[in-house]
């Protein structure tokens, strides 16, 4: 780009600004200063070729519906009153289209890509880490790509070495399989994986399948206790509370009147337990 807006600019790459050694960054100063100029134009180029992107394409459709639904509660497209000349903000143009998506939607998405962000990006790497023992990916990778699932669940694995060369036998192992055999889910993948010969491999599978997706799972047993844990049952003990929680959430479920009958029966019991 920048070797199409200025031709006879013999360098056309910027330097990376190095924070240790001060004669690069010196270098990379005085390279910027010299195609400072083929940069800007370049950028302006950017910005006009891109002007139907995406962004921009997708709020016309969101814009477009909108229009739609105004029109038939009869509500009038219009600009809300703002002053001639803004100067502690950004200056809209007439177009009630552009005004909505300048002050409006762009900085939407802007502050909602940063709450993701902050929300997710601590645990990003450990996930991104922890995918890597899935079959699926660790016929294609080494042990280096799972380091920091290893040292975020270090104290309920065996050392080091011993999991780095468990890791190289399960590898071994799946490399064996066809790839349309291998299990793509951490579920399928625990039914493959042998929990005597890898234990660790086993340990972090299970950590995988349990990891909730969102936190509609945790809030679905937060609803449950409050409908179960009442002043009634204050006196219940954690695994009856624990079993009837998993009863209230996973409907589901069905549930053989025999095999219920069957483990009360294997209960010691003062009386006899006669049907």
């Amino acid at each position: 780009m920048i070797s199409d807006c200025c031709s006879e600019q013999k360098k056309k790459k910027l330097i990376l600004l190095c924070e240790t050694r001060w004669v690069e960054r010196h270098d990379s100063v005085f390279l910027f200063k010299d195609i400072l100029e083929p940069i800007l134009l370049s950028l302006l180029k950017i910005e006009e070729e891109s002007s139907n992107s995406a962004p921009k394409a997708h709020v016309r459709t969101l814009y477009a519906q909108v229009k739609e639904i105004a029109a038939k509660l009869d509500i009038k497209e219009e600009i809300p009153r703002v002053c001639r000349l803004q100067t502690a903000r950004n200056n809209v143009p007439d177009s009630t289209e552009e005004y909505y998506r300048r002050p409006v939607y762009v900085p939407y998405l802007d502050d909602f890509c940063n709450s993701l962000k902050e929300r997710f990006e601590s645990h990003k790497e450990t996930v991104a880490s922890l995918q890597h023992i899935l079959p699926e990916f660790c016929t294609k990778t080494d042990f280096c790509s799972l380091e920091a699932a290893f040292n975020f669940y270090e104290e309920y694995l065996s050392h080091k070495e011993v999991v780095q060369s468990e890791f190289m036998s399960w590898k071994e192992k799946c490399s064996q399989e066809k790839s349309e055999n291998l299990p793509k889910t951490a579920i399928s993948s625990l039914e493959k994986c042998d929990k005597t010969f890898f234990p660790n491999i086993y340990i972090l599978l299970k950590l995988l399948a349990v990891l909730p997706v969102s936190v509609a799972t945790v809030e679905r047993s937060f609803s449950s206790l409050r409908r179960l844990k009442t002043y009634l049952r204050n006196t219940t003990s954690e695994s009856r509370l624990n079993g009837l929680a998993l009863l209230s959430i996973h409907r589901d479920i069905k549930i053989r009147d025999e095999e219920v009958l069957d483990k009360f029966a294997s209960v010691p019991r003062n009386l006899d337990f006669v049907l």
